[in-house]
């Protein structure tokens, strides 16, 4: 998601005059730039490092490993990935702007990152349409619904977001600007140029993956509730329990949709709104960092709704499993 906020930065700076009120834009922006957005990434990133290696780990030692596992995993990957090359960027909006990285690590870096969100939107569509078929159609696509397929599949995802990010391994480069400055960059001097590859970067990532998976769940949850209320009307031995499992999909739904769409609108909004504004001001700078650090913040907070919302994956956690442990050799020792 980072790959345009150094063209965003360069340009936006030049557009600032040195007036007395627009030098308090001018260094109110300075600190953002310097001081509070590498603070907030930098926390993120640890949190995510954390999370994410203990998704991949706690996955990775399973005994079985399920399909929804391995769209978990490649999703944890990729948000490893993504977050491994935060600290470039906080490094470089730490020097105002300066990339001391070389060129090569600069078109690595962005492209990958680019990569990665091409992949997480693709992985998060493609997993809520199989969790459709496993739930709405469970006898109809038992064949395609195996580890080796969803491994191929998985691959196969990566392999065009590769594909769809080669504009990023063209155009990022490291450029020097008007200022002196020189920095990790798009080198997009066109506005068509900027205006088209908002909207491609936008679109794919963001407004075609969101209605197919709000239609996903959204049949998830029809079918989930019919079946319940046929349970209830045919007065089942214990309507209390499926109710509790539809109670607990339904929160699980929400949560992971609600997420996906404060994570990503916000920064995707900003880049379109960018397109139509020629000086910007101090309010939109605060919200465009502030999109930038909930795009962040997704890569950090996935890994921790994995755990909370999910009961079989709790208990599959190391330190769980030992307390687990821990307390059958109490039980067994008792009798």
């Amino acid at each position: 998601m980072n790959s345009s906020h150094s063209l965003c930065w360069n340009t936006s700076l030049e557009l600032l005059n040195k007036s007395w009120n627009e030098e308090f834009v001018y260094q109110s922006h300075r600190i953002m730039d310097i001081f509070i957005l590498p603070s907030m990434i930098g926390i993120i990133c640890l949190t995510g490092l954390i999370g994410n290696i203990l998704i991949i780990f706690t996955i990775i030692r399973s005994r079985k490993t399920t399909i929804p596992d391995i769209y978990i995993c490649n999703l944890a990957v990729a948000d490893l990935v993504h977050i491994i090359g935060m600290p470039f960027l906080i490094h470089q909006w730490a020097q105002g702007g300066e990339w001391v990285f070389g060129g090569p690590l600069c078109t690595i870096i962005t492209s990958l990152d680019t990569c990665n969100q091409f992949a997480c939107s693709a992985i998060m569509t493609v997993m809520s349409m199989d969790r459709y078929l496993a739930l709405v159609q469970p006898f109809r696509v038992t064949s395609w619904r195996t580890r080796c397929k969803t491994i191929r599949i998985n691959l196969g995802l990566w392999v065009v977001s590769c594909i769809l990010a080669l504009p990023v391994w063209v155009y990022s480069k490291v450029i020097k600007f008007k200022d002196g400055v020189e920095s990790c960059a798009f080198d997009l001097t066109s506005p068509d140029d900027v205006l088209w590859y908002t909207l491609y970067l936008t679109i794919t990532t963001f407004f075609f993956p969101l209605p197919l998976i709000l239609v996903c769940y959204i049949l998830i949850l029809c079918h989930t509730w019919e079946m319940y209320q046929q349970n209830k009307d045919a007065k089942c031995h214990n309507p209390s329990v499926p109710k509790q499992r539809v109670m607990k999909l339904t929160k699980m739904v929400l949560v992971l949709v609600a997420v996906f769409i404060l994570s990503a609108a916000p920064y995707h909004v900003i880049q379109l709104v960018n397109l139509q504004m020629e000086q910007p001001t101090l309010v939109f700078y605060v919200g465009y960092y502030f999109s930038i650090c909930l795009s962040y913040a997704s890569s950090s907070i996935n890994p921790f709704l994995y755990i909370l919302l999910s009961g079989n994956f709790r208990k599959r956690l190391p330190r769980l499993q030992r307390k687990v442990a821990e307390k059958e050799i109490i039980l067994e020792s008792s009798f």
